[in-house]
């Protein structure tokens, strides 16, 4: 059978499942007035000549023929007629894809609400561990039903950024008065919006002990059948901070944007008024005699000034008695070092080291003999990590070279047979047959 190609086949059906911007808004006028319930043709014209009003398209030559251009297509995806009743009503298609707009605008930003799913995503998955149920069973049943709500909410804050961004463009070209204390508003916005990220990021903590708990379960005999959805739940999670942070870079590079273009202007505000004022003074000002001195006399109101002093006003240099005193020598503190705490933090960081070394020397092993025969049979070379090194290095390793292989799809095809091979001394550890293979 061949294989659903998404390209071709919205190619071909593209006018019919996504609405041009008109046949779209009245889409929606329909849908806000009447939801699910029935509506008359004259209802849908009506709403026609509404939409086309408030885009100032009104006037239409063939105003007939073009409400049943409107009508007809609308038929196509989005609207079922019933013949008997002479009425419209949504189909599945349209309601949906006009509820899925309507709560995308009115979503607000909740870290709250994120912070409680978090929580029961945990909670939930401690029960499931608990009651030795399927972890598969709680992707689909507790993941998968909060990831949309999950992603929607950075969808908010990164679209509140670009409307601060769209609205910067905007007023760097406008000349309006109040532009500076517009700016400034914006400025605290983004604040508000850079602290909402912060606020986000630290309902996203507890992703960390999620993550902790999925490396445990991986890490347990005979747990390989999970492996796909603990990679789905831990790149959620990477995405998720990394799309946060970027977020907040963005903000941090509009900012001194926003605080450029403020200086920028009040210089050359302050440097027109005082052209203008300079102006208006050589404009009114003339030079009176006064003896054998030509004085400059200014406009009417504005006192005699001395344009420039003849005499030098002494200067004087004041210093303060504690810049001359003598100074006592400030005594430096002795630092105090905890060496028992030093120790066990090297000896940690040590382990830590060497754990990665030799992980990343198995895992070089691995692809070397993968690249050398174009296959690699994973589960002897388990058992031989096992029985050189600890358990923990071995899982870490068959994690290590998961994670790389199914990275690359393309270059890597990995084979499971789930008839378990037992470790030929200790009986209690057992691993599926997994052979990756080298695509040609």
């Amino acid at each position: 059978m061949e294989p659903f190609d998404l390209y071709r086949e919205a190619k071909n059906q593209y006018e019919k499942l996504i609405p041009e911007k008109s046949d779209g808004l009245i889409l929606l006028s329909l849908y806000a007035k009447y939801k699910d319930k029935n509506f008359t043709e004259e209802n849908i014209i009506t709403i026609i000549n509404k939409v086309f009003k408030d885009r100032g398209n009104e006037s239409f030559r063939s105003e007939y023929n073009r409400n049943n251009l409107i009508i007809m297509r609308l038929q196509e995806s989005f609207l079922w007629r019933n013949e008997i009743k002479r009425s419209y009503q949504f189909k599945k298609y349209g309601l949906e894809l006009c509820q899925n707009i309507e709560k995308r605008l009115i979503d607000k930003y909740n870290p709250a609400k994120i912070k409680r799913f978090f929580d029961e995503l945990y909670k939930s998955l401690m029960e499931n561990i608990t009651e030795e149920k399927d972890f598969n069973i709680w992707v689909v049943d507790h993941f998968d039903v909060r990831i949309l709500e999950l992603i929607s909410q950075i969808e908010i804050l990164d679209q509140q950024v670009n409307n601060s961004v769209n609205d910067l463009k905007i007023h760097v070209k406008s000349r309006d008065h109040n532009i500076i204390k517009i700016l400034e508003e914006m400025e605290i916005y983004l604040e508000i919006i850079k602290e909402q990220a912060f606020e986000l990021k630290n309902a996203f903590q507890i992703s960390y002990e999620i993550d902790e708990v999925l490396i445990e379960i991986l890490q347990q005999p005979n747990n390989y059948k999970y492996i796909e959805n603990i990679q789905k739940v831990q790149k959620f999670h990477d995405n998720s901070r990394n799309q946060l942070e970027q977020v907040s870079k963005r903000i941090e590079k509009i900012k001194p944007r926003i605080r450029e273009f403020i200086y920028d202007f009040n210089k050359l505000d302050f440097d027109r008024k005082t052209n203008k004022f300079i102006d208006y003074l050589l404009e009114n000002s003339f030079v009176k005699k006064e003896g054998g001195l030509k004085r400059i006399q200014l406009s009417i109101g504005i006192p005699n000034l001395k344009i420039k002093l003849t005499e030098h006003l002494p200067i004087f240099n004041i210093i303060s008695n504690r810049d001359i005193s003598y100074k006592l020598p400030i005594k430096v503190p002795k630092r105090q070092i905890d060496l028992s705490k030093k120790n066990k933090l090297l000896e940690k960081t040590n382990k830590w080291k060497q754990d990665k070394e030799r992980i990343s020397y198995w895992t070089d092993i691995a692809f070397k003999e993968l690249e050398k025969n174009g296959i690699l049979v994973f589960t002897p070379l388990f058992f031989k990590i096992l029985d050189i090194d600890k358990f923990p290095i071995a899982v870490k390793t068959a994690h290590n070279v998961l994670r790389q292989t199914t990275k690359f799809k393309k270059k890597y095809r990995i084979e499971i047979n789930q008839n378990a091979i037992h470790h030929t001394t200790i009986k209690s550890i057992s691993l599926w047959q997994m052979t990756i293979h080298k695509v040609l």
